[in-house]
């Protein structure tokens, strides 16, 4: 099972009548591209991939269950509709309902943090795995906080990553600028430390859009099961 989680900055608001005039908003577009890089064969969808969105600055989390997915098409205007479904849920939420996972479709699920620190000890529980967080550069002077405190975390190579099915893969959507990101890494310095120590930071200079990482780790994965099959 492969996990990628995209980190974006906040939500774009946007409605069913901006989606039915074609004005989706450059952001949800982005998402919906990442989307069907995500799950969208030209034969099937991709089960075996799950899918989350963080929303940093509304601390909302998205989740695609991929065994679980139906009514997803390839098209950006179902995908956009589908996301602003599970958007809507937790506006409409009820008080019990501020903990767990809300079901807006089938296979898609949203859920709302009351701040960070809940999101990162979430994340610290359900994420046993490795991490590789994927940016088009690394400078390491943004990483100065870290080598002298943490020594943490490690820039590796792409190729490095032992097993890629068993990866938990972070992409921000906005891979120009690693300050937001960075910055989430220092708080789950703060709160986790040993956290670290799974974390991967994983350069891709030549491929820069997101939805194009992802299509790249799935070429990667994919490329790996036609090794092993002919081994056998």
């Amino acid at each position: 099972m492969v996990n990628f989680l995209l980190f974006v900055e906040k939500i774009i608001e946007y409605d069913k009548g901006d989606v039915d005039k074609g004005e989706i908003p450059l952001l949800i577009y982005k998402i919906c591209s990442c989307i069907r890089e995500t799950y969208c064969l030209s034969y099937a969808i991709r089960k075996e991939n799950n899918l989350l969105l963080y929303f940093k600055e509304n601390l909302i989390l998205i989740k695609f269950q991929g065994t679980e997915l139906k009514h997803l098409s390839s098209d950006e205007r179902s995908q956009a509709l589908l996301l602003k479904k599970a958007l809507d849920k937790i506006d409409t939420r009820s008080k019990k309902d501020t903990d767990g996972w809300l079901k807006s479709t089938p296979g898609i699920y949203v859920r709302k943090f009351n701040r960070e620190a809940l999101f990162i000890f979430w994340l610290y529980l359900e994420n046993s795995k490795n991490i590789a967080i994927i940016l088009n550069s690394i400078f390491p002077l943004e990483l100065n906080y870290f080598y002298n405190t943490f020594n943490f975390p490690n820039i590796a190579k792409f190729k490095s990553i032992e097993n890629l099915s068993q990866t938990f893969f972070i992409i921000p959507i906005n891979a120009s600028n690693n300050s937001s990101l960075i910055n989430f890494l220092r708080s789950v310095a703060e709160s986790f430390p040993s956290m670290l120590e799974r974390v991967n930071l994983i350069p891709l200079r030549k491929i820069k859009a997101p939805e194009d990482k992802i299509l790249y780790v799935n070429f990667q994965i994919d490329k790996k099961n036609v090794q092993i099959k002919d081994k056998n």
